[in-house]
């Protein structure tokens, strides 16, 4: 599933396709209806980030904090980790792409003049992270070896493929995908991790499963058909882990119905009731730690 490999995307949008023949996704919750209730945003006067429908807070502080009193979340190691970990994705699959369109070469190839980069050193450095260093060396050498081999193999069945065919079938279609969601009150610079066949969208994350994290891919697959005027029916969540010496991955998918639609349609909403509106919500009745405004609502323990 590392490379949303055609036939594994086949085999579980297959299972979802079921899901949308017994409960068909209503128009009135299509992203292109983005001029009408429930989809039309309260406000064009705001541009939420998808990463909001994340947060930690209960009583939903922490974007009455960002929004209303200015205050800029304090990313904790946690969150800068998993920044790292979507900096070696993308700076790696960028560095093989360009090394294919330079001339056709081998997975070996690939390997010589890569394996001992200091790119994910870079990286660490650059967000002042260290713990997660030896996992950013693991998943620079797990994505380097999987480009390899699948280039080794796309080149095998295709012997005389120039450097566009190499990278159209050899890497992930679609890094970082950017949206435009200003449609729907959201930022009109959304980055998708993965855009892959079938429209479907796949978010990455190294922390642990929350149902949240099935909510805003909802907000994304609104953003794209605001955006792109397509139906986006499919997703899968990829949960990055690391067991061992071994990188690894727990795939979950996720048929983006009207359940899920509404959620995040709600709780955009409501997050912008509580900007207009301008009233502290006040603190929950428990922090988590995690939180990126930790610190501000609890300054003498923090």
């Amino acid at each position: 599933m590392f490379f949303l490999d055609p036939i594994e995307v086949e085999k579980r949008i297959r299972k979802m396709r079921k899901c949308l023949e017994m409960f068909r996704i209503s128009e009135e919750l299509r992203g292109y209806n983005w001029d009408t209730p429930p989809v039309e945003p309260p406000s064009d006067n705001l541009r939420l980030s998808i990463s909001d429908f994340f947060g930690f807070c209960e009583s939903m502080r922490d974007i009455y904090l960002k929004y209303v009193e200015g205050v800029k979340p304090i990313p904790n190691k946690y969150m800068l980790a998993g920044l790292a970990y979507h900096e070696v994705f993308q700076e790696t699959f960028r560095t093989v792409k360009r090394m294919l369109y330079q001339e056709p070469v081998s997975g070996a190839e690939i390997l010589e003049n890569l394996l001992d980069s200091d790119l994910p050193d870079k990286i660490c450095e650059r967000l002042g992270v260290e713990d997660c260093r030896e996992k950013c060396r693991a998943l620079f050498k797990y994505i380097l070896i999987q480009c390899a081999a699948s280039i080794d193999r796309i080149g095998s069945k295709y012997p005389y493929a120039d450097s566009d065919c190499l990278v159209a079938k050899a890497i992930p279609p679609v890094i970082e995908k950017k949206v435009d969601g200003s449609l729907l009150g959201l930022s009109n610079n959304l980055s998708i991790d993965f855009f892959v066949p079938y429209n479907a969208i796949a978010d990455l994350k190294s922390g642990q499963k929350s149902e949240k994290h099935a909510v805003a891919l909802a907000g994304y697959a609104l953003a794209i058909e605001s955006d792109e005027c397509i139906d986006v029916n499919y997703g899968f969540i990829v949960y990055l882990r690391f067991r061992g010496k071994f990188v690894s991955f727990e795939v979950d998918n996720v048929f983006l119905g009207d359940e899920v639609r509404r959620e995040f349609l709600e709780i955009r909403d409501e997050f912008f009731e509580i900007i207009e509106s301008g009233k502290d919500p006040g603190k929950p009745k428990s922090c988590s730690k995690n939180c990126a405004y930790y610190g501000v609502c609890n300054e003498a323990d923090y």
